[in-house]
């Protein structure tokens, strides 16, 4: 009768907590990453709230919402990323790297929140409930620095978050590359209201508002696929990594999951069929580690192992293997 082994690996297996302290050092950047840019992003809502309410424009003002978020985002992405690295436990097995895609994914709910205040205060502007914007010079001199700040903190925070594999920091970078484009609309408005166009302000913010909405539903939706176990790697590619491996005449069944820096591979591979149980478990781990060596963010892998057909092919198996 056919032999099946069914096997699990992850890094933990290698050796004494060695996925734990990488997912800890992981962890630990991210968070030295965030605690910067919350710096930044404090600094950069109170020059836009205390120039906007003090000179009544409505646009500066929203825009520094907009900035404000970037700090509470900063904040939840702090707490949740220090969830996020703690070990797995009897209730929670499989760890707890979901807690970073929940801060990320309350980045896009908080985004939709501010996009409904910005609007709403537009339409007050329209029916005169608000007062008439007061625009001088430091508000432009405000909105040049946060300008620079923030191109700053974006191009930072989207580096880190690629070389990461943070779906909390690429979201992060995402806002706040919103307040770049936000800010460079306020500057036009500003600009025209100096002309005396004073409904620019109104349109303005109302165009701010429609962006924050659009930025907040791309980022909710990204990490919603994530929370819904969207495939992260295409199985094309698992597949062809599987089948160069000595011993390996197909694969099937693959799925992926997880987020970019944490993806669970499962798949099925068919291998020689003269192959004892031993060398049968030597081949599975060979397939696994080819997985977590060429897919990025790979955290674990599991493989149900099945005698391939009688006639099948495979890449030619070492002289010597485990008896």
């Amino acid at each position: 009768m056919p032999r099946r082994v069914t096997s699990r690996f992850s890094t933990a297996n290698l050796g004494p907590n060695v996925d734990t302290a990488t997912a800890a050092r992981r962890g630990l950047e991210i968070r030295r990453v965030l605690v910067g840019t919350l710096v930044l992003n404090v600094l950069v809502a109170i020059l836009k709230l205390v120039y906007g309410t003090l000179t009544h424009t409505l646009a500066l003002r929203a825009d520094g919402f907009h900035s404000l978020t970037d700090g509470t985002s900063n904040v939840l992405g702090l707490v949740g990323v220090w969830w996020s690295v703690r070990p797995p436990d009897p209730k929670h097995p499989y760890g707890h790297e979901r807690t970073e895609v929940l801060a990320a994914s309350a980045v896009g709910a908080s985004l939709i929140l501010v996009a409904w205040d910005v609007v709403r205060g537009a339409v007050q502007r329209i029916g005169g409930e608000a007062a008439p914007p007061e625009p001088d010079w430091g508000s432009v001199v405000v909105l040049l620095l946060t300008l620079l700040i923030n191109v700053g903190v974006t191009r930072y925070e989207s580096k880190k978050g690629k070389e990461l594999r943070s779906s909390f920091l690429e979201s992060d970078a995402a806002h706040t590359r919103s307040d770049v484009l936000v800010t460079l609309g306020v500057l036009v408005a500003l600009g025209g209201m100096a002309f005396g166009y004073l409904w620019l302000d109104w349109v303005a913010a109302c165009v701010i508002g429609v962006f924050i909405l659009v930025t907040g539903v791309r980022v909710l939706s990204r990490n919603l696929d994530y929370l819904m176990d969207a495939a992260q790697v295409d199985e094309r590619q698992i597949h062809a990594i599987v089948c160069r491996v000595a011993g390996v005449a197909g694969a099937h069944k693959i799925r992926t999951r997880g987020s970019p820096g944490a993806i669970r591979v499962d798949l099925h591979i068919q291998i020689a069929r003269h192959l004892n149980i031993v060398q049968a478990h030597e081949v599975t781990h060979w397939a696994i580690d080819a997985v977590k060596r060429e897919v990025d963010g790979v955290r674990d892998v599991v493989v149900h192992t099945e005698p391939a057909a009688a006639d099948a092919t495979y890449p030619e198996l070492p002289t010597h293997m485990s008896p």
